[in-house]
C-alpha cells in the first residue's frame, strides 16, 4: 500500500467530517441570532426617534456621480477620459460605501453598548491597540498615524505623492501632498513684508521613542521617515529656515513624550522652547524689548492621555497608565497666567503640540505650553494662532483669513514661527495660501 502524504490525509480526514444533527442545528440557530439581532435592535431604536444617518449617505449617491459626470462635462477638461470619470465614480461609491459602513457601527446600540467591553479585552488581556491605536511595551500607547509616518513610504516619493492627490472623492479640491511648494511659497509671501519664517516640525512619538514600539533592538532615535533628509535639504537651498527639533532632542536620553498620550512632556516642551529661542536670537535680528518680568510656579497634573481615550474603552485607567507630570506655568509679574499679544513682535502658528499644557481642556493644565515658555525664553510678548489639527494648512489659512478680513495679524512682526506636527509631512493637505497684500 502506499504511503500517503500529509496533505492527503488531511483532506481525507476532513472530507469524513461528522457533525451530529443537533451540533449542526445549533450552529444554525447561532448564526441567525448574532446575524439578526443587531439589525432587529437598530431597527426598534430607528422606530423610536434615533435615526440613523447612514442611509442618506447611499441616497445621495447617484446624485454625486451625476454631479461629477456634469461638472467635468462642463468645465472642458482636456484630459477627461471615459476612465477617469470611471476611476472618481469608482472612488466616489467605496467612500460612501465606508462612510455607511462607518456610520451603521457608529449609530447601532448593540455595537455601542459591546464596543467598550470588547476593547477592554483586546487592550487588557491580547495587548491589541484598534484603527487609530498601536499598543507599545511598558503600558506606552502610539497614534497610528504617527507610526505610519515613521515606516511608511517616502512622503516624497512620486508615486506615493500621486496616491494621495487621487484617494480623495473630492476631485475638485485634490490635496496637495508635497509641502515643499507651500513651505517655500509662504517664506517668500514673508520675505515681501520683511518677516523670517522659521519652520518647526515637531517630532512624532515613535520617532523619539522606537524602542518604546519594537524594542531594545530598535533604530536609534531619532528615526524618521526616509524622505525627512530630502526634504530638509530641498528647504534649506530654497533659504527656509528649519529647526530641526528630533536631531536635538534625541541627544538625550530621557523620557521625552508621555506614554499614554501622543504628545511630549512638559519638560520636553521647556527644553525645545530653549532651542526654538536660539535659534531666533541667532538667526533673526529682533528689537530690545521691555522686560515682560514673566516667572513659572510648578504645579503637577495627572492623567491619561488621548491615545488611551481613542482605544474606546470605558475605563480609560484599564489600559493606560494615569501619569503624573509637573508643569512649569509662566505667570506675570503680579501672577496672572501668560496671554498673547497681537503687538508682540513674533508670531507663532503651531497645532496641539503647542496647545498641550496650554489649554486646559486636553487635560495636561495650562500656561505652560511651548509659546508661554518661548515667551519666557525671549522675554518678550508672542502672539499665536493655534489650532490641534491640520497643521499642514489650518493655521496658515486663519492667518489669511484674518488679512482678508482687515486684522493684519502680520503688522510689526519680525518673525513667524511655523510649528507642526512631522506626521503632517506625509498625511497633510499642502494646500497653496496666498495672503492678501
Amino acid at each position: 500500500m502506499p504511503q500517503l502524504s500529509r496533505e492527503e490525509i488531511a483532506q481525507i480526514e476532513v472530507g469524513h467530517t461528522t457533525v451530529s444533527r443537533g451540533t449542526a442545528r445549533g450552529a444554525v440557530a447561532a448564526f441567525l441570532l448574532f446575524v439578526s439581532v443587531p439589525p432587529l435592535v437598530d431597527l426598534v431604536a430607528a422606530a423610536r426617534g434615533r435615526e440613523s444617518q447612514a442611509w442618506p449617505v447611499l441616497a445621495a449617491l447617484p446624485r454625486q456621480i451625476g454631479d461629477l459626470v456634469m461638472t467635468r462635462s462642463r468645465a472642458g477638461h482636456d484630459q477627461v477620459t471615459t476612465r477617469s470619470l470611471i476611476v472618481d465614480a469608482n472612488r466616489l461609491a467605496l467612500g460612501a460605501f465606508k462612510s455607511f459602513e462607518d456610520e451603521l457601527a457608529d449609530a447601532s446600540p448593540v455595537f455601542a453598548a459591546m464596543r467598550p467591553s470588547a476593547q477592554a479585552v483586546l487592550s487588557g488581556w491580547l495587548a491589541a491597540g484598534n484603527e487609530r491605536v498601536y499598543q507599545g511595551r511598558d503600558g506606552w500607547l502610539f497614534f497610528r498615524p504617527d507610526v505610519d509616518y515613521v515606516i511608511g513610504p517616502g512622503f516624497l516619493d512620486a508615486a506615493e505623492m500621486r496616491r494621495r492627490r487621487e484617494s480623495t472623492r473630492e476631485w475638485i479640491d485634490r490635496p496637495q501632498p508635497d509641502p515643499r511648494p507651500a513651505l517655500v511659497a509662504f517664506k517668500r509671501q514673508l520675505d515681501a513684508r520683511g518677516i523670517a519664517l522659521v519652520v518647526v516640525p515637531t517630532p512624532v512619538k515613535p520617532v523619539m521613542h522606537p524602542e518604546r514600539l519594537a524594542g531594545a533592538r530598535a533604530a536609534p532615535a531619532p528615526v524618521e521617515n526616509v524622505s525627512y533628509g530630502a526634504w530638509l535639504a530641498d528647504l534649506q537651498r530654497e533659504g527656509v529656515m528649519v529647526l530641526d527639533l528630533a536631531a536635538e532632542l534625541a541627544r538625550s536620553n530621557d523620557s521625552a513624550y508621555l506614554a499614554t498620550d501622543t504628545h511630549w512632556r512638559p519638560e520636553t516642551v521647556r527644553r525645545a522652547a530653549e532651542l526654538l529661542g536660539a535659534f531666533i536670537r541667532t538667526r533673526v535680528p529682533l528689537d530690545d524689548a521691555a522686560t515682560t518680568g514673566y516667572r513659572t510656579e510648578t504645579r503637577d497634573v495627572t492623567n491619561v492621555g488621548d491615545t488611551a481615550a481613542m482605544l474606546d474603552v470605558s475605563d480609560r485607567a484599564s489600559v493606560g497608565r494615569s501619569e503624573t507630570v509637573t508643569i512649569d506655568r509662566v505667570v506675570d509679574g503680579d501672577g496672572a497666567p501668560w496671554r498673547p499679544s497681537r503687538d508682540a513682535d513674533v508670531l507663532v502658528l503651531g497645532d496641539s503640540f503647542s496647545n498641550i499644557y496650554s489649554l486646559a481642556s486636553m487635560g495636561w493644565g495650562d500656561s505652560a505650553g511651548l509659546i508661554e515658555h518661548l515667551g519666557h525664553v525671549l522675554d518678550r510678548p508672542i502672539d499665536r494662532i493655534v489650532q490641534n489639527d491640520n497643521g499642514s494648512f489650518a493655521t496658515r489659512e486663519r492667518l489669511r483669513q484674518d488679512l482678508a478680513t482687515g486684522t493684519d495679524r502680520l503688522r510689526g512682526k519680525r518673525v513667524v514661527v511655523l510649528q507642526f506636527a512631522a506626521r503632517e509631512l506625509r498625511s497633510g493637505d499642502w494646500k497653496l495660501i496666498d495672503l492678501p497684500q
